[in-house]
């Protein structure tokens, strides 16, 4: 049975722990286990070598691709195509931030030490951003690299010099730890590992699948507010008519973030542990 709670009052705490300590205590969960990290190194490893098989085999066909073939290949998105790999992974981080310690029973110890509720999911959600921000960068970063450097054997690489391409590297880090976000708001409403991945993979990629099904222009013209779909128009070269301008596409994604965490941030203080 779930029991209705509200936010403690003050009078029945005692000192309200500080922010600060709140943030401290959940960065030392987050790096001190260890799927965390081998979670991160999946986004680096995935991201750089896919983006490399890819911007290689297009080399190795370059020769017999018809004129209209090559015309149509996005060197950038090609050495990114990783990323959509990682998204998952990352999803996977993000739910069990907060799923684990429901798993374990070891949310009723953190919840005794850190009453305010609301307090700690923004601090799970404030540690998780920057480690996510910097690998998700950082991958994208030398996924564009590596493959823009194979990808010049035939002349077709780019250069990082165009801000295009630096908002694609810097748009790849943004997504990631946005949706991390969203995954978290998902863990902490459902509360269930298993549960919140899946609700997660279904809201990123599922829903695609299914308005796709729809005739034009509804299935386009909603898919374009997924966050899948968000995120590749914050990282897409040239705008196409399936996606929405880059900085709109970023403002889709933020308003998902700040709705997931926003609802998860209500239902915590109104259930039990």
């Amino acid at each position: 049975m779930t029991t209705t709670l509200t936010e403690p009052d003050a009078t029945t705490l005692g000192p309200r722990p500080r922010f600060a300590d709140t943030l401290l205590c959940e960065w030392t969960k987050l790096r001190t286990v260890r799927s965390t990290w081998w979670t991160l190194f999946a986004v680096l490893a995935v991201t750089i070598g896919f983006g490399a098989i890819v911007s290689a085999a297009i080399v190795g066909r370059w020769d017999r691709m018809s004129l209209a073939q090559r015309l149509a290949v996005d060197p950038t998105a090609r050495s990114l195509t990783g990323f959509m790999l990682s998204q998952l992974f990352i999803g996977v981080l993000g739910v069990l931030v907060i799923t684990s310690e429901y798993s374990a029973g070891m949310i009723r110890s953190t919840l005794a030490a850190m009453p305010h509720r609301r307090q700690v999911l923004a601090a799970k959600a404030m540690s998780l951003t920057p480690p996510v921000f910097l690998v998700g960068t950082l991958s994208a970063l030398l996924a564009f690299l590596s493959g823009q450097a194979i990808l010049a054997g035939k002349g077709i690489g780019v250069s990082l010099g165009a801000p295009q391409e630096w908002r694609a590297v810097l748009g790849a880090g943004l997504v990631l730890t946005l949706e991390a976000l969203i995954a978290l708001g998902l863990g902490a409403m459902i509360r269930q590992t298993a549960g919140a991945i899946a609700s997660y993979v279904g809201v990123l990629l599922v829903a695609q699948l299914l308005l796709s099904a729809l005739p034009d222009p509804y299935g386009r013209d909603i898919s374009e507010y997924f966050p899948f779909n968000a995120g590749r128009a914050l990282m897409k070269i040239h705008t196409t008519p399936d996606l929405l301008p880059p900085w709109s596409g970023l403002a889709v994604l933020c308003a998902w973030a700040v709705v997931s965490l926003g609802v998860a941030g209500w239902l915590i203080t109104r259930r039990d542990a």
